[in-house]
């Protein structure tokens, strides 16, 4: 895909954290089977990705107001235990502690999201953070890659009291800023369901990130789609 022009004087740069900036995939795993061999339970590739469908599914149940964050925490690994049909060796809250204990040690950065960051702070954009993840385990992984230097402030849902898409989370985060001009921000993110479809509902401009190509079946066109992160620096 060529890379588009904006036309746009944007300021501010929102940013959603996972499969955006660092690479929730790879940490998701390691910290997954860590937690698993901690507990002695079993760690192969089925599971991870039971597992995974499973907290991805809470997720958007989560961004619907299907589900509480705390309720998610203590679902997840109780339906992964029931699903492969073995007892929970300890509580599934103790589990899903230990699982977010091992997540914040992550912080693998997508593939060009550290120079792509870099590169729009030095050029003056000021930067944000946007994400419906764990604030603690968030911040910590944003600390160990190193992005946080960048970064002017987090707006976390868990914080907040309520998650993106919902346009009282983006006027949550528009209220906290400096920049007064919604139409000088800017979101990028690679969730339809979360992302693109909280800043179109919320007059924001945003960028699908879609490394992978796949179709949006889910909300209306993002104002630009990207499939390499650097191209922002093209691009702003």
């Amino acid at each position: 895909m060529p890379t588009e022009t904006m036309t746009k004087n944007y300021t501010t740069l929102l940013f959603d954290v996972d499969n955006t900036l660092l690479n929730f995939d790879i940490d998701e795993k390691n910290a997954l089977k860590k937690t698993l061999e901690e507990v002695g339970a079993p760690t192969e590739d089925t599971v991870l990705r039971l597992y995974s469908e499973i907290n991805a599914g809470l997720w958007r149940q989560f961004e619907k107001d299907e589900v509480t964050k705390e309720e998610l925490k203590s679902i997840r690994f109780r339906k992964l235990f029931e699903t492969v049909g073995l007892p929970c060796p300890v509580s599934s809250r103790e589990i899903n502690d230990r699982y977010l204990e091992n997540l914040g040690e992550g912080g693998e950065t997508v593939d060009g999201a550290k120079e792509t960051v870099q590169a729009l702070f030095e050029k003056g954009y000021t930067l944000y953070i946007v994400t419906n993840g764990v604030e603690h385990t968030q911040k910590r992984r944003l600390h160990r890659s190193g992005l946080d230097r960048y970064i002017a402030g987090s707006f976390v849902s868990e914080k907040i009291g309520i998650q993106k898409p919902f346009k009282a989370y983006f006027d949550y985060v528009f209220n906290n800023i400096d920049e007064k001009d919604r139409s000088k921000l800017l979101l990028i993110g690679d969730s339809l369901g979360s992302d693109i479809k909280g800043a179109l509902d919320s007059g924001i401009d945003c960028v699908w990130y879609n490394p992978k190509g796949i179709e949006n079946t889910v909300c209306g066109k993002p104002t630009y789609e990207i499939s390499d992160i650097r191209d922002l620096i093209k691009m702003l």
